[in-house]
């Protein structure tokens, strides 16, 4: 090998083996940022952010014009409304960074969906089955997630357990059980074939919630069925739907087939009633079509572009820092922010592993949760079946600031005698010398 080309390789080898031995680099965690603002030249009253303009509220792309209506529009809403004239946030005042007590006010209403049954078999108002109480369900989304709103009362909250999508179809023979999630099941007890007639049970922790004869007969109304209960702040409400789409006979066994079926945990119900506290916010008011809650404690922003100021357990304010951006030299540029959540594929336990302050149990986030999902039905264990917030924010996020925290990329470039040494002790170190001697014995190797 040339003299000039073994220098060359062992200079690259040894560079190589020195960047093995620092530290990891880190960059900033993910966030959702919603619209930036100048406090410079935006008035008070500006200052509003809704589902389309900051991500971590839950948005749905068909529903952009209800989301997005000036007066009486869906979905969620955070804004500043200035209360006794002082410390006012924006151009008449560019340079506070003040928000005072119940100055920053959070809303959320509900939409509607079209329940499976009735946008798969294309049903109006008048042939909708007259036990579903309608064609929609409706969710509220709180704090960033799509909850259900119980016979579409925002003061009642749950998760849905099933939403089976209008392409699926679940066959069950005689004895089989259907596991629907969340310790509920569907099980199918006997099959008349002849008189094309199912007899299944809906159960809870093996224990019989509901039994029902269906008959296959062809009509929508007889092929439905519908279960009521007394759960949270009502009675007789719907949670639970199915329909049996058809009864047929194999040559060993006979099978119903289930579909559109629709289930909520009845037994998860959060009510929500004016003067509770959530996330740092406390509820001013609590009807049937809104919710409305302010920040219970003042917010002291920290004009430091590597700072968050978080008014949320996962929801906080970044500024730039005094100036910067702004069109006035004491303005700064100011936006809500999310922090993006993943799975962590390594962690152990049950899925179901943390209560709240009020015994709500809590779940762990399966996927990055970017609030975009636009699809009206899914499968078991779905996107919206993740924990009630917390009553009760953590005080080291409280209106206080925080430096950016950051996550260690891991080193893609190891070469492969090496990776089975990258997760142990010392590796950078026997890297380090591995390289050195490497070079030592080309340079001996002279032609």
């Amino acid at each position: 090998m040339n003299l000039c080309i073994r220098k060359n390789f062992c200079s690259l080898f040894v560079a190589f083996t020195i960047c093995l031995l620092l530290p990891s680099l880190s960059h900033a965690a993910p966030e959702i940022r919603g619209l930036p603002f100048d406090t410079g030249e935006t008035s008070s009253d500006e200052f509003c952010w809704n589902a389309a303009t900051f991500g971590g509220f839950n948005y749905l792309i068909n529903k952009h014009m209800d989301f997005v209506a000036s007066e009486n529009g869906l979905g969620e809403r955070l804004q500043y409304v200035e209360k006794d004239g002082k410390d006012e946030l924006g151009k008449n005042n560019p340079g506070n960074h003040f928000i005072g007590e119940e100055e920053l006010v959070y809303s959320t209403r509900q939409y509607s969906n079209k329940y499976a049954l009735v946008s798969d078999l294309e049903l109006n108002a008048n042939t909708t089955p007259e036990q579903l109480g309608g064609m929609f369900y409706y969710r509220l989304p709180w704090f960033g997630k799509p909850y259900i709103a119980v016979e579409n009362d925002a003061r009642q909250l749950t998760n849905i357990v099933i939403n089976q999508k209008s392409s699926d179809k679940k066959e069950l023979k005689i004895g089989e059980t259907w596991e629907l999630g969340k310790n509920y099941s569907l099980t199918v007890n006997q099959i008349d074939t002849e008189g094309n007639k199912v007899w299944f049970s809906l159960l809870k922790n093996n224990q019989e919630l509901e039994s029902g004869i269906v008959k296959a007969d062809g009509t929508i109304e007889g092929q439905t069925f519908t279960a009521t209960a007394d759960f949270g702040e009502g009675k007789d409400q719907l949670y639970f739907i199915t329909y049996v789409n058809s009864i047929f006979t194999s040559a060993t066994d006979s099978f119903a087939v289930f579909k559109y079926t629709w289930l909520i945990d009845k037994d998860d119900i959060q009510v929500i009633k004016q003067g509770d506290e959530y996330q740092g916010f406390k509820v001013k008011k609590a009807s049937k079509d809104e919710i409305v809650l302010a920040n219970s404690k003042s917010i002291n922003l920290n004009l430091k572009k590597d700072k968050k100021t978080y008014f949320t357990d996962s929801w906080y304010f970044q500024t730039s820092d005094e100036g910067k951006g702004s069109t006035s030299r004491e303005g700064y540029i100011i936006y809500p922010a999310a922090e993006v959540t993943t799975e962590d594929k390594n962690a152990s336990g049950s899925k179901e592993n943390m209560t709240s302050a009020k015994g709500v149990k809590e779940t762990n986030v399966t996927e990055t949760v970017l609030n975009t999902n636009d699809s009206e039905t899914v499968s078991n264990e779905s996107a919206s079946s993740v924990p009630l917030i917390q009553n009760n924010i953590d005080d080291s996020k409280s209106s206080n600031s925080h430096p950016e925290e950051g996550t260690s990329v891991e080193a893609s470039l190891i070469t492969p005698g090496l990776k089975m040494f990258a997760g142990t002790p010392g590796f950078g170190i026997l890297a380090g010398a591995l390289g050195i001697v490497l070079c030592l014995a080309l340079l001996k190797k002279r032609d």
